[in-house]
């Protein structure tokens, strides 16, 4: 999954908050994800609107698909880095939408670089899935062939092969329990 920018018209937003700039990415999966971006040119700008914002988001950003109503974020932009104290209470502040802020970024990003970094903050899309190799073990157990094709499920046939393998595994453990590996 992935989030791309989307045609949505955000003009009760830009009607109240005149010098800032919006975008919306949605998910490709019935828009179940949107994120809301908004640049600011300052921190002080950024501080002084982000609760008249959210406000406004949380009457007037309805989603229609029901679950897409909890997976509402806001990214807000700003060339300056806030405060961290300030940049702390408005990333965890819940209310209409979860918040990010990404700040220091000195001028607006294109778009596809605006996308991508909110692909890698909600997504984490910078993460590479690394597979190990299945460790190779040289030990062989001398029981594997008493307990190979054992039947699992709950028929009293397969419970009663189940009780000769157990009986045969305490046997082949009386004439070994003394022997070194």
């Amino acid at each position: 999954m992935t989030l791309s920018k989307r045609n949505y018209d955000l003009s009760f937003l830009s009607s109240e908050f005149e010098n800032v700039n919006f975008e919306i990415y949605s998910s490709d999966q019935l828009q179940f994800i949107n994120c809301i971006t908004c640049w600011f040119d300052s921190p002080e700008e950024l501080i002084k609107s982000w609760k008249a914002l959210q406000s406004i988001i949380s009457v007037k950003f309805k989603p229609e698909v029901r679950f897409a109503r909890w997976n509402i974020y806001l990214a807000m932009l700003c060339a300056a880095p806030l405060d961290v104290r300030e940049k702390y209470a408005i990333e965890n502040d819940r209310y209409a939408a979860r918040k990010i802020v990404l700040d220091g970024l000195g001028e607006l990003p294109p778009a596809e670089k605006i996308e991508e970094m909110i692909n890698v903050e909600l997504l984490g899309t910078d993460l590479k899935l690394q597979t190990m190799p299945q460790p190779t073990s040289a030990v062989k157990l001398s029981i594997a062939p008493l307990i190979k094709n054992a039947p699992l499920d709950s028929t009293s046939k397969s419970k009663e092969r189940r009780g000769e393998i157990v009986s045969r595994l305490i046997e082949h453990y009386r004439q070994n329990e003394n022997k070194e590996s």
